[in-house]
């Protein structure tokens, strides 16, 4: 009877033993997983620079992984990302920003300037011809390559000077025969020098100057800074056996005599006459060379020019002929 006892009370406590063991297992709470560590994203610059048309590779040095990024302008720069490190691509000058983030919410934002390392001019050596005694030569150089807000300086002022510089354009005007460099500096610093030749001659008129005369069909006379006027007597008449090309409004005239005919080649005997009673009064310039150079029908296209004092004086005229008009007016 005892031995019954003993093994139901044995029996009981193995039984109960195992029900609490049960009752543990199922109440015990199941692992969490170990969420992501915030930390911040950090890069190994903050501010990217780039050449134009280039690329270049910044690095994530901290973060929560899983990276994206965003371009703020891809027209600028872009942009791709493998594993930590970020490769930019320029297109053109200017700046943007690219944004990066993780896996963690964290965002960080970096600065892309997208620039010029070097400037690039259109040409290196310029030559500028101009027309002896003058100073109305001018020749231009554009910046291809650069930062802007350009600069430009001469080496020597009294060979040839910087006009102007609008934009990525720079005018430069010869003063006198030599040489000198010009320096153009942009807003990053970047410099580059070019070298400007500067040459002077005693020639009146190129070749597409001379076309360009020839192409028009208006009556016009001049000669320096003398220019005919729309009123007034104008043409080409006979004046005591020699052609006169001349206009006329009550004294205020262009006048050039010569000898010869009215084919086309040089001719003689070559003599100015500006008079502006209101600016500069009567000026007279003899031996001056007397040059047809195209003949249609009744109108005659011709170029004068003087060498005096080291200064070119020129000038041309395109007028109507009239040869049996006789001018008798005392010229002298």
């Amino acid at each position: 009877m005892k031995v019954r006892y003993l093994y139901s009370v044995m029996v009981a406590a193995v039984l109960s033993l195992g029900f609490t063991a049960c009752s543990d297992d199922n109440d015990a709470p199941e692992p969490q997983p170990k969420p992501n560590e915030s930390r911040p994203i950090t890069l190994d610059m903050d501010t990217v620079k780039v050449g134009v048309g280039e690329m270049t590779t910044f690095n994530i040095t901290a973060g929560g992984g899983d990276y994206k990024l965003i371009t703020e302008n891809p027209e600028v720069a872009s942009a791709t990302i493998a594993g930590n490190a970020v490769t930019v691509k320029s297109t053109v000058k200017g700046k943007t920003g690219i944004i990066i983030s993780d896996a963690t919410g964290n965002y960080k934002r970096v600065i892309v300037q997208s620039m010029y390392f070097k400037m690039t001019l259109d040409k290196e050596v310029v030559n500028v011809t101009m027309k002896l005694g003058h100073t109305n030569g001018t020749a231009e150089v554009t910046v291809i390559g650069g930062n802007g807000n350009y600069k430009a300086v001469s080496s020597d002022t009294k060979i040839a000077e910087v006009q102007s510089v609008k934009g990525n354009v720079i005018t430069i005007r010869g003063m006198a025969n030599g040489s000198t460099d010009v320096t153009v500096t942009d807003m990053m610093g970047l410099t580059k020098i070019f070298k400007v030749k500067i040459e002077t001659t005693d020639i009146p008129f190129t070749k597409e100057e001379k076309a360009k005369i020839m192409e028009s069909a208006r009556d016009f006379i001049n000669f320096d800074d003398a220019k005919s006027e729309n009123y007034g007597m104008m043409g080409l008449i006979k004046d005591n056996g020699m052609n006169l090309a001349r206009w006329d409004f009550y004294g205020n005239c262009i006048k050039c005599w010569f000898s010869g005919d009215l084919t086309v080649g040089k001719k003689t005997n070559g003599k100015v006459m500006t008079d502006d009673p209101w600016d500069g009064g009567q000026k007279v310039y003899d031996n001056v060379d007397v040059e047809i150079i195209k003949v249609s029908g009744s109108r005659v296209w011709g170029i004068m020019s003087l060498v005096k004092d080291n200064y070119l004086h020129y000038g041309y005229f395109c007028l109507q002929k009239s040869e049996a008009e006789e001018n008798t007016e005392d010229d002298d």
